[in-house]
């Protein structure tokens, strides 16, 4: 009698039987064989299984099963598409693409549409006015700031400062990095003796102290008067601060903490002024220094429609026309100058170009610091902006137009 059949008689579980003969017949593999090396795994096979993301499943040797979104294609680029870097925009292939970029009216148009938190009314961002809230460096208070206008860091700066840090000896550094350590450690004893940081200062979750922005944008219309109004009483918009702050559910708590500058409408009025004589000085040094005709004179109104069909830049009146004693009608807001021109197949067409009065614009202080510096704004007033490197400077002039405005 066999081993299996002696065991069978012996027990009264027939499985017991099942699973000893299985055994028996089968042979453990030796070692080498059971745990081969060069054996390839299943899963490191590119057949064994297709993802059908528009169907949701996978089809593998059992049969169709769910798709996770471990393994969704859609789901990863949907989830970092906001996280990866936009590809910067190469070269135009065509005449259509380079007039799209020549013209700053079309480029303001074609920025992305934002909502007002305010008025709700839906805008390209370029009419609309960015803000975020940033800790205070010294206070660690919640400030609304248009960090959009706010100008980097210089790089002439950061490099000194890479200098110094250079120029310091080993020592000298060894021993600021065993203080700093110490002043760390002996913190870091006192704040567990105290309460946690959130419980002290909710805002701490959230913001941090180095003055980045954090969270999502608020927007605002770009305009001066309604900016103006939040400080106002019976305005309609006093205290506008805290509904804006409460748009975004990450920062709702923060509304009745959040600290909004009296003189906000006039701080950004001044960084978008100070951006277009920056953007005007520069075009001039390169019209001075490079020979290029960014900026052109013209001889009179009458000389305007012979030029490159670009913005105006008006300075104020002539010298001459000021000591005789004459007047004209000066540009008032979005002020444009009609040409009479053709258009490529010789059909008779009308024209409009945007006349800006730039000491309406930057102030009479600004405007004379202008003409002073800039060699290519000198012996004259009336001035056309030529060439696509303008045209950034057209928006900074049109959205400056818009700010300032108080039509509506």
């Amino acid at each position: 009698m066999s081993l299996g059949k002696a065991l069978f008689h012996r027990s009264a579980r027939p499985g017991l039987y099942r699973r000893i003969a299985l055994r028996s017949s089968n042979p453990a593999p030796a070692p080498s064989e059971a745990n081969p090396s060069s054996a390839q795994l299943a899963s490191d096979r590119d057949d064994v299984f297709k993802v059908f993301p528009e169907r949701k499943t996978v089809e593998t040797v059992v049969g169709d099963l769910p798709l996770s979104p471990v393994m969704d294609p859609t789901f990863w680029e949907a989830r970092q598409r906001h996280q990866l870097p936009k590809v910067k925009a190469g070269k135009p292939q065509n005449s259509v693409e380079r007039q799209l970029r020549a013209n700053p009216f079309a480029n303001a148009l074609a920025t992305p549409v934002r909502m007002c938190a305010l008025t709700r009314t839906r805008l390209p961002n370029f009419f609309l006015q960015e803000f975020s809230i940033v800790s205070h460096p010294e206070t660690g208070d919640p400030w609304f700031l248009p960090h959009s206008l706010i100008p980097d860091e210089p790089a002439a700066a950061a490099d000194a400062a890479a200098e110094n840090t250079d120029d310091r000896g080993i020592e000298e550094a060894m021993q600021e990095a065993e203080s700093e350590e110490m002043r760390e450690s002996a913190e870091n004893t006192e704040s567990e003796q105290l309460d946690s940081p959130e419980a002290q200062n909710p805002t701490c979750e959230v913001l941090t102290g180095d003055a980045r922005p954090h969270g999502p944008a608020v927007y605002v219309l770009a305009r001066q008067d309604l900016l103006s109004s939040f400080t106002v009483r019976g305005s309609g918009y006093h205290q506008a601060a805290k509904r804006i702050a409460g748009a975004s559910p990450r920062f709702r708590r923060l509304a009745n903490k959040v600290v909004w500058r009296k003189d906000m409408d006039t701080y950004i009025l001044g960084l978008l002024r100070q951006d277009v004589v920056n953007e005007l000085l520069y075009l001039s040094k390169l019209c001075v220094e490079n020979g290029r005709y960014y900026i052109v004179k013209c001889y009179g109104w009458d000389d305007v429609k012979y030029k490159h069909k670009g913005s105006v830049l008006w300075f104020g009146e002539p010298e001459e026309s000021a000591g005789a004693g004459q007047s004209h009608d000066q540009p008032g807001p979005f002020a444009v100058f009609d040409i009479q021109g053709e258009t490529p197949k010789g059909d008779a067409a009308n024209y409009s170009v945007a006349v800006h009065n730039i000491p309406m614009l930057l102030g009479p202080e600004q405007a004379r610091r202008v003409v002073e510096e800039a060699g290519a704004l000198k012996d004259g007033s009336i001035f056309m902006l030529a060439g696509r490197r303008t045209a950034k400077l057209e928006l900074k002039l049109w959205r400056l137009q818009g700010y300032l405005s108080d039509y509506l």
